[in-house]
């Protein structure tokens, strides 16, 4: 009984000093919305580069994560975060170039949104280890409003995802994807188009 008890108090405190880091961590911020629910064990890196809108919703142990250098290159990263925009768990989003999210996203648990890479995928870095290889970015990364990005979905860089659309669990996105569709699959396609017709389109 007195172990349980100890235990349950050690849960409690480690909880509380999660939460009172990720407050810290929010202060690093460069614009906070009003209203902002923040869960615990939140991480933090170049919150200077980092926006999030009025009432919006960071889950438990998500990573934003904005780089401003690494291995020897500078970036001038931004991450736009809109407003009303509810992130779930173990969301982890890698920025060196811009990642915007729009108004009243939802996003679900363990999905990953990224705008680079660790090397360019050439063969002249096959000799350097991953993490040594220089960040490399092929494009912004833009979710329109109304999006659903469901669990564990990939959204990579270049990548433009139209208003209203929603990616499917465990879907990997690669190409733009147009307004109100459905797609899944990895890479993704289009499985059904909202309020339209029914028909299978392919990314372009």
């Amino acid at each position: 009984m007195i172990l349980r008890f100890f235990f349950k108090l050690i849960r409690r405190f480690t909880h509380s000093m999660a939460y009172r880091m990720s407050l810290l961590e929010l202060n690093e911020i460069q614009s906070l919305g009003e209203r902002i629910g923040i869960a615990s064990r939140l991480t933090v890196k170049g919150g200077q580069y980092i926006s999030i809108g009025d009432d919006s919703y960071i889950g438990p142990e998500c990573r934003l994560e904005a780089w401003d250098s690494y291995e020897g290159e500078s970036f001038t990263p931004k991450l736009v975060i809109g407003k009303r925009v509810k992130i779930n768990s173990k969301c982890h989003i890698g920025v060196i170039n811009k990642i915007e999210i729009g108004n009243d996203v939802l996003i679900g648990s363990n999905v990953f949104i990224t705008d680079h890479s660790h090397g360019a995928s050439i063969e002249s870095e096959l000799s350097v280890p991953p993490t040594n290889r220089k960040l490399f970015s092929k494009g912004n990364v833009v979710i329109g409003e109304r999006c659903w990005i469901c669990e564990n979905a990939v959204i990579l860089p270049n990548t433009h995802i139209g208003s209203g659309s929603v990616v499917a669990a465990s879907a990997v996105v690669t190409k733009d994807v147009p307004d109100n569709v459905i797609v899944g699959g990895n890479p993704a396609q289009i499985i059904k188009k909202i309020g339209n017709s029914d028909k299978l389109g392919i990314l372009s």
